[in-house]
């Protein structure tokens, strides 16, 4: 069937008839497409499927996209900053015991040390402090990409390939079923410079576009299957 998110852009306005097979027979209607998309479970993957696929559609509803967003960005940032206090802690109470009961031991100022490099580790894997506040940016560049980067041409946007009659994960894309986009391309789609989007912002665009192309490729797996379970029903 190809890529099955083509499909919904036959949702949107258009003056063309697509739902016709040949001789006019009836092949697969905007009905049919529209009810195979019901069918997706909900949450984050149909959301962006409909705002890289079917932005009409999804305008309706902005709130839900931004909650699922949020609720998938949460528990890391819950994470990191717990990471982060319990590295803090650390220090602190090794900064403590230093000549608690007098001269301070070279074994009391290593374990110092390595509390403080575990801390400076910790922060350089925490996102920026102002990950929240530009979480729009974030959210909508990545989605901008999702919807026109390039598929992989492995796997064709598909996210696996046969290998031996079996199904694997494609290994040029990793499964994500998309090609390479430039880092100079990612920041200027966040306002950034260049510099600064690989230094502070790379990690969190990486991990939101991994997550996010994640919940999208299922939604398209369930969209597709919902599909075929239509025309076989028709037929």
């Amino acid at each position: 069937m190809g890529n099955v998110r083509e499909l919904m852009a036959r949702l949107g306005p258009t003056t063309v008839k697509f739902d016709t097979g040949r001789g006019g027979t009836p092949d697969l209607t905007n009905q049919d497409i529209a009810a195979a998309l019901g069918m997706v479970p909900a949450g984050l993957g149909r959301e962006l499927l409909e705002a890289c696929w079917w932005p009409d559609g999804a305008a309706l509803r902005r709130h839900r996209l931004r909650d699922a967003v949020i609720a998938l960005v949460t528990p890391e940032l819950r994470r990191q900053q717990r990471k982060l206090a319990d590295a803090r802690t650390e220090l602190g109470l090794a900064e403590v015991c230093m000549g608690w009961a007098g001269a301070v031991t070279a074994e009391q100022r290593a374990e110092r040390d390595r509390a403080a490099h575990r801390l400076g580790q910790v922060k350089a894997q925490c996102w920026p402090i102002s990950t929240l506040e530009s979480l729009p940016t974030l959210a909508s560049a990545v989605i901008s990409e999702m919807a026109t980067r390039p598929l992989c041409p492995r796997c064709e946007g598909r996210g696996e390939t046969m290998s031996c009659d079996l199904l694997v994960l494609c290994v040029v894309c990793g499964g994500s079923g998309l090609g390479s986009v430039s880092d100079r391309r990612r920041a200027g789609a966040m306002g950034r410079d260049e510099s600064t989007y690989r230094s502070k912002w790379r990690g969190v665009y990486e991990w939101l576009l991994q997550h996010m192309a994640e919940a999208e490729q299922e939604a398209a797996w369930a969209f597709m299957i919902a599909l075929d379970r239509g025309e076989g029903a028709v037929a």
